[in-house]
C-alpha cells in the first residue's frame, strides 16, 4: 500500500515508511525541507595535494563567500541561496528528475536528461520543468532547435531555484584538491579514526574510501571493494583525479569472507555504506518509495553487516551509515548488529553522539545515519 504525502503527490511513500517517518520528524516540515538542497553545499579538500586556505581562496576569488562551520580543517562549504522565483515561457523542456535536481540547484541542462521539448528555439528563453510534477526547475537560453540533440548541453540556465557553487568548474577540483561531499559523509569517516588496514565494503563513487585514504596519509592501508561495474569506472577516474593509489576490486561484498578468505579477522576498520531508499538524498523533485523497497533494503543491508563482522579484529571498528532516514534501515541494523556480537561506541559528532541521525528538516544538512560499533 502507498500514501501520498503530502496532497500534491509528490512524495508517494508507503504506510509503514510514513509511521516511521512520522514518529520521529513533523511530516509537514520534513517533506518541505527534502524539496530543498539544506543550508549549504560542501566539499571536501584533499589533505594530501594541497591546503584548505587554497581553495578558500579559490572560492573567494570565484565571488562565493566560504565558511568553514564544522570541526574539521579538511571541509569548506559555500552557503546555498534562494529558492527565487523561475520565470514561466511559453517554449519548455521537461528533464527527468536527476536532471530537474541538478538544474534546481543551478546546473545547465545536458541532452540525456531532456525528455520532451515544445515551442523551442535556438538562442530564445526557455523555461525547465521537472518530470512528473512539472515543476519549473530553471530558466535560461536554448541551444537547440527541432531535434534535440543526442549529446552536449541543451540549456544554459540563467535562473534557477536555488544557487550552490559550482565546485567542479573550479580549478581546485581539476587540480584533484577537492571532492564534494556533504558534512555528515565526512563527519562519519572521522568518526571511524581510520588506521590500519580499512575496508571498504560499498566503496563505490568512492567517497568515505579517499576520505579514509587521505586521513591515514600513508600509514595504513585501504581496500575497497563495490559490485558494480559502472561505479566502480567513475571511482577509477576520481581516484586518477585526485592522485590517489590503493586497490578497488569489484565483489559481491555480502561474499568477502568467502571469496578473500585472507582478509577474515585482519580488518582494523571496515566501512558499512549500503544500498538504501536514500529518503534523505535532497533536493527532491519528487520520490516514490514502498515499504517493500524498505523490508528489503534492511535484509540486504544485514548481510554486509554479518561480513564485517568476520573480516574485523577483535575490538575493531565498523562504520555503519546510511542516507535514508527510517528506523528500519538504521536502529533497527544497528540492533542487530548488537545481537551479533558488536558494541555500540559513542563518538562525537557536530549533531550529538553516535549513533546519530541527520535530518534535513532538523539540521538543514541531507539524510543522514552514522554509527560506529565495535567487535567486542
Amino acid at each position: 500500500m502507498r500514501t501520498a504525502y503530502p496532497a500534491d503527490g509528490r512524495f508517494s511513500y508507503g504506510k509503514r515508511i510514513l509511521e516511521e517517518l512520522g514518529e520521529q520528524f513533523d511530516l509537514p516540515e520534513l517533506f518541505e525541507a527534502l524539496r530543498t538542497p539544506g543550508k549549504r553545499l560542501c566539499a571536501r579538500v584533499n589533505l594530501l595535494r594541497g591546503s584548505p586556505e587554497e581553495v578558500l581562496e579559490e572560492l573567494e576569488r570565484t565571488g562565493y563567500e566560504p565558511e568553514t562551520p564544522y570541526p574539521y580543517e579538511e571541509l569548506v562549504c559555500v552557503r546555498v541561496e534562494g529558492p527565487f522565483e523561475v520565470p514561466l515561457t511559453d517554449a519548455v523542456v521537461v528533464a527527468d528528475k536527476r536532471a530537474a535536481e541538478s538544474v534546481l540547484m543551478g546546473a545547465d541542462l545536458y541532452a540525456p536528461g531532456l525528455l520532451e521539448a515544445k515551442g523551442v528555439k535556438a538562442g530564445e528563453p526557455v523555461t525547465v520543468l521537472a518530470e512528473k510534477t512539472l515543476e519549473p526547475v530553471g530558466f535560461g537560453r536554448a541551444l537547440f532547435e527541432g531535434e534535440p540533440p543526442r549529446r552536449g548541453k541543451v540549456v544554459e540556465t540563467v535562473v534557477t531555484k536555488f544557487k550552490a557553487p559550482k565546485f567542479r568548474e573550479l580549478k581546485s577540483f581539476e587540480k584533484g584538491l577537492i571532492y564534494p561531499q556533504s558534512a555528515p559523509a565526512v563527519a562519519a569517516v572521522r568518526a571511524l579514526e581510520p588506521e590500519g588496514l580499512v575496508v571498504d565494503m560499498n566503496a563505490a563513487p568512492g567517497g568515505k574510501a579517499f576520505h579514509a585514504y587521505e586521513l591515514l596519509r600513508g600509514k595504513g592501508k585501504v581496500i575497497a571493494f563495490d559490485i558494480s561495474k559502472k561505479r566502480i569506472s567513475k571511482m577509477m577516474e576520481e581516484m586518477r583525479r585526485l592522485g590517489h593509489s590503493f586497490e578497488v576490486v569489484r565483489a559481491d561484498s555480502r561474499y568477502l569472507d568467502l571469496d578473500f578468505p585472507h582478509l577474515v579477522g585482519k580488518a582494523d576498520r571496515v566501512i558499512v555504506d549500503p544500498p538504501c531508499t536514500a529518503i534523505g538524498v535532497i533536493p527532491k523533485v519528487w520520490d516514490v518509495k514502498k515499504d517493500e523497497d524498505m523490508i528489503n533494503a534492511f535484509e540486504y543491508q544485514k548481510q554486509f553487516v554479518k561480513v564485517a563482522y568476520k573480516l574485523l579484529k577483535k575490538g575493531g571498528l565498523m562504520l555503519y551509515s546510511t542516507c535514508t532516514l527510517t528506523k528500519t534501515e538504521n536502529e533497527r541494523v544497528v540492533e542487530f548488529a548488537e545481537e551479533m556480537g558488536f558494541e555500540v561506541v559513542e563518538k562525537d559528532t557536530p549533531w550529538g553522539k553516535t549513533p546519530v541521525k541527520v535530518s534535513p528538516s532538523v539540521h538543514g544538512e541531507p539524510g543522514f545515519f552514522i554509527a560506529i560499533l565495535k567487535k567486542k
